[in-house]
């Protein structure tokens, strides 16, 4: 950094360039010394452990441009370079050089690697103060500093003029570069490090100041947002946030780049970090990049309403042949399909969160999801996910299980997994399936998840969550592939047999729980827990019959199989009245079996009994069933979500950047 060839870490303490540049001494913005400054060729860390080694090298240099700059004002001169070439880069027809590029990125890299140590080792308004317009800067108009800008620069630097710098006007020009100049193989490097200081100014509230290098209480940065923020969610740049956001998303999503092999991609030699052999820049991490900023910025929260919120949850869908303009912020909503219905092995807990925030706010999205008529492509993977539990966060099985929630409060979605028949499931280890449905699957994963949530995690919300989807689905319940059915009743039998004996150990009858430690207000507790569960799956039976019973007869025949269950329910206060409707078509169908049982004078066969059901459920008149309305539960996200989201979001980008972070100076809990 800094030199005209590649360099090592160790002579980065020492270079006499970046010795002057952190000087107490101003530096002209039109001195021979910022083209001499910017005329090396490095190459980035690609991950955190040299991101680190990167640091920890120049972390005597950046505390001296800490201690000087306010003196020397040469960051400010720095930010004026960059805006320079980022605002002459916009405005060339052609695209830049391979030079201008290693320029521009150069400045990025100097700029980001400052930045990020004034926001970790700055309390954070001495550390916002170094990005405004000194005094010494602001006054200083000699003949070097002038303005006029020669319109076909031949040297990088000749174009460059002074301006007014603060957070908000280099995030600006930050958005500008990135909204504006298209992604390339030989760009991305410069796109990459754009998105790096945006990330790193939006960690500031991260912080504490540089007195304290532990953990300790302070406000969370979505209550009290620091001055960074402020520039960022209110200040001009605020402005661009619709633009940015699309830009952002649209990287996220995007396929990845071609491979090309161009004159730049050979000018930056390695810094010999360890064994680093990949390539020079990934798209595929410059793409996660984009996710994580898109996610960090629309969970912020501020004074007013979040603009880069409101446009991710406003925008709508364009057709690739329209000629919709794209700066309302309109996006072709298959490229973003197509990117949620990757394999599980491609579905990252951010794809998840990212999922979850557009379908929870974002109503065209949410339509657009809706009316697909292969939505299992995209089940399928989320599915998967929530069936190896153990082998994926708690976080991203809990946001599938609210966007399945979502889902199913709509009947059409309900009904329609239902009709969608697919040939297997690979995954699903307890036994083969072929020719079962979507929504059959759905319901075995949620039935899984529920019966590891009694054995294991014992979370009631986990519960309230995967009941509240059956429920929702059950007045669409039909064409039950039968192991379904099977896995229902199973599980509910489980359910109440546990519940009968803890039931009747607290009442003395019998001694068939006595587990060590125990005491009545814990088994009181969890007797109340499976009571409730009891009434869900009760609720669930009686919406299916009142509501689909003439579909789905496999699951009437399962019902009927275990009968016996229900029996006595019909004396307990508790849920007496939901099962009167299951017994009184129950009863019914038991009548008719015994007729035809002695019309025939031998057992009757299972096929003999699904035809007795599918004729008694067409005949049944509804009036004999006690109809109430279709049980339906919404998602409603709780008031200050952001207070978990964000440091959520912030726990991803640590572990998937390529980026290091001193989380021992980390004040928010993450």
């Amino acid at each position: 950094m800094g030199v005209s060839s590649s360099t090592n870490l160790v002579s980065l303490s020492t270079n006499p360039l970046l010795l002057k540049l952190t000087s107490p001494q101003p530096i002209p913005l039109r001195d021979p010394f910022w083209e001499t400054l910017l005329e090396f060729s490095f190459q980035s860390p690609d991950n955190s452990s040299d991101s680190r080694l990167l640091e920890e090298s120049v972390v005597q240099i950046c505390s001296t441009f800490a201690k000087n700059n306010m003196s020397s004002g040469n960051l400010s001169t720095l930010l004026s370079i960059v805006i320079s070439l980022i605002k002459h880069a916009l405005s060339q027809q052609a695209p830049p050089t391979s030079d201008e590029l290693e320029t521009i990125y150069n400045s990025l890299l100097i700029l980001r690697t400052v930045t990020k140590h004034f926001v970790q080792h700055q309390s954070p308004s001495s550390g916002y103060n170094h990005f405004i317009t000194p005094d010494i800067v602001a006054m200083a108009t000699p003949q070097s500093e002038s303005t006029d800008a020669p319109s076909s620069p031949t040297v990088a630097l000749k174009h460059v003029a002074r301006y007014e710098t603060s957070v908000d006007e280099i995030c600006f020009y930050l958005f500008e570069f990135l909204i504006n100049y298209p992604v390339r193989r030989d760009t991305i490097h410069v796109h990459s490090e754009c998105v790096k200081i945006i990330t790193i100014l939006l960690s500031a509230p991260l912080y504490n100041s540089s007195s304290s290098s532990s953990p300790s209480s302070s406000p969370s940065p979505s209550s009290s947002p620091s001055s960074y923020l402020q520039d960022i969610m209110t200040g001009r740049c605020s402005s661009a946030a619709p633009q940015l956001i699309c830009t952002l998303l649209s990287n996220a999503v995007r396929e990845p780049l071609p491979q090309t092999h161009t004159v730049s991609s050979y000018l930056w030699s390695y810094v010999p970090f360890s064994g680093s052999d990949k390539t020079l820049y990934s798209d595929k991490q410059f793409f996660k990049e984009c996710l994580m900023l898109v996610l960090l910025l629309t969970n912020l929260s501020s004074p007013s309403d979040n603009p880069y919120k409101q446009s991710l949850c406003t925008f709508g869908h364009k057709e690739p042949s329209s000629n919709v303009n794209n700066t309302g912020f309109v996006m072709d909503l298959d490229l973003l399909y197509r990117y949620f219905c990757r394999d599980t092995q491609h579905t990252s807990e951010q794809d998840t969160l990212l999922l979850y925030t557009l379908i929870q706010g974002n109503l065209n999205v949410k339509a657009f999801l809706l009316s697909r008529t292969d939505i299992e492509k995209m089940l399928m993977p989320m599915l998967h996910v929530v069936y190896d539990a153990e082998l994926h966060s708690t976080h991203q099985m809990y946001m599938i299980l609210i966007v399945l929630l979502i889902l199913t409060h709509d009947d059409h979605f309900s009904s329609f997994v239902h009709d969608q028949v697919i040939a297997g499931v690979s995954w699903y280890k307890e036994r083969g399936l072929s020719n079962i449905s979507t929504g059959g699957v759905l319901i075995l994963v949620i039935l899984k998840t529920i019966q590891t949530n009694m054995t294991k995690m014992r979370d009631k919300y986990l519960h309230t969550n995967c009941l509240a989807t059956l429920a929702n689905m059950s007045s669409k319940f039909h064409s039950f592939h039968p192991y379904v059915a099977e896995k229902v009743l199973n599980l509910f039998t489980t359910i109440v047999k546990k519940y009968t004996k803890m039931r009747n150990s607290l009442l003395g009858v019998g001694s068939e729980l006595t587990p060590p430690d125990s005491t009545v207000e814990y088994w009181e507790s969890e007797l109340g827990t499976l009571e409730d569960i009891i009434r869900m799956f009760l609720e669930i039976f009686n919406n299916s019959i009142c509501h689909s019973g003439k579909n789905n007869p496999v699951l009437l025949y399962e019902l009927l199989h275990k009968r016996d269950i229900f029996l006595p329910f019909q004396t307990h206060p508790a849920f007496s009245e939901l099962v009167i409707n299951i017994e009184s078509i129950l009863g019914h169908l038991t009548t008719k079996l015994e007729e035809k049982t002695e019309s025939q004078g031998a057992s009757v066969s299972v096929d003999c009994v699904m035809e007795v059901i599918e004729e008694v459920v067409r005949q049944w008149p509804e009036d004999k069933l006690q109809k109430g309305a279709q049980l339906k539960f919404e998602y409603v996200e709780e008031e200050k979500a952001d207070d978990f989201f964000l440091p959520y979001i912030w726990t991803l980008l640590f572990s998937n950047s390529n980026l290091y972070w001193d989380t021992s100076r980390i004040t928010l809990k993450v």
